[in-house]
């Protein structure tokens, strides 16, 4: 009996212990960690005098600046503070370097859109606004170019592509009619300068060379463009040139006669080309990936 009545006053002390101290920091269940203990006397003397002070004297995590008690203690701008700020921001959107937006690096023009946009919301006013959306347009137009040029380079080299046999956008959508007018007559225009070539493993091989051919000739009946297949085996030169691998074959290229007779070949597509889309890819690329000081006066881009 004596020995059960020690037993049971000890885990009734121990039971209120853990009662106060649950109690006493009720909070700590709400956050998924908890600092060390701190000396109440020792914590009361570093405390700050203010709540700017404290914002300043410690360093906070993710998780803090995602808190609304944290949001909540942050402390009002004054008059004067605001005004400074204000002053700030005018003379940052008065300094906005549109002469050199293009040597920015990624992060400068980043934190300049971030910037600018911030601004422009709190503060709405005419030139603010028409300045973060003439930079939201030039980061649109990055994005395009960067669009293009990812197409071409991956055409140039279609290692950096996976394979893709039987894709032949069969499903892309047809232009509209005054599209595809404007884009069948720049065909016709050039029709004396440029070709097609085309790789196949064997050209022996009908039941690869047929369906080609099907594709090119209807695709001459509208543009006028001759094409020529080659077997992979008796080109090896031009095969190692422009990367051709037998993965990928068929393998399609456009061969352009541009300014002083310079030849300019580039790859347009690789597998087995649709005939209503190598129109539309033939004037993708040479819009594209062919540099304008290669082009024939009549053929550059009246852009």
């Amino acid at each position: 009996m004596l020995s059960r009545s020690i037993v049971c006053s000890l885990c009734l002390a121990t039971f209120l212990y853990a009662k106060n101290d649950f109690f006493e920091d009720s909070k700590a269940g709400w956050f998924f960690y908890k600092d060390p203990v701190v000396n109440n006397a020792s914590k009361n003397e570093a405390e700050p005098e203010t709540k700017k002070e404290q914002q300043q004297s410690v360093v906070h995590t993710t998780t803090d600046y995602n808190s609304t008690a944290y949001k909540m203690s942050i402390p009002f701008e004054d008059t004067k503070q605001r005004e400074e700020r204000r002053k700030r921001e005018k003379e940052y959107m008065d300094n906005i370097p549109w002469h050199d937006l293009d040597n920015l690096s990624a992060d400068e023009y980043r934190r300049l859109l971030d910037t600018t946009r911030d601004i422009s919301v709190a503060t709405p006013t005419k030139q603010y606004v028409a300045s973060y959306a003439a930079l939201q347009k030039f980061w649109v137009d990055k994005s395009e170019t960067f669009a293009k040029v990812w197409q071409v380079a991956t055409m140039d080299d279609p290692s950096l592509l996976y394979p893709q046999h039987g894709s032949t956008h069969f499903t892309r959508q047809q232009k509209t009619k005054q599209l595809k007018k404007e884009e069948l007559e720049f065909l016709r225009s050039l029709n004396q300068d440029l070709g097609y070539i085309v790789i196949v493993e064997n050209i022996e091989n009908q039941e690869v060379v047929n369906p080609l051919i099907n594709a090119y000739e209807k695709a001459k009946e509208e543009t006028g463009i001759e094409y020529l297949i080659l077997d992979y085996y008796e080109v090896p030169g031009f095969a190692k040139k422009h990367k051709v691998s037998l993965k990928n074959l068929p393998d399609n290229f456009i061969s352009y006669r541009g300014e002083n007779g310079i030849e300019v070949v580039k790859r347009f597509k690789y597998g087995y080309p649709a005939s209503n889309s190598i129109p539309s890819d033939t004037k993708f690329i040479f819009e594209n990936a062919i540099e304008e000081k290669f082009k024939k006066e009549e053929h550059k881009s009246k852009k």
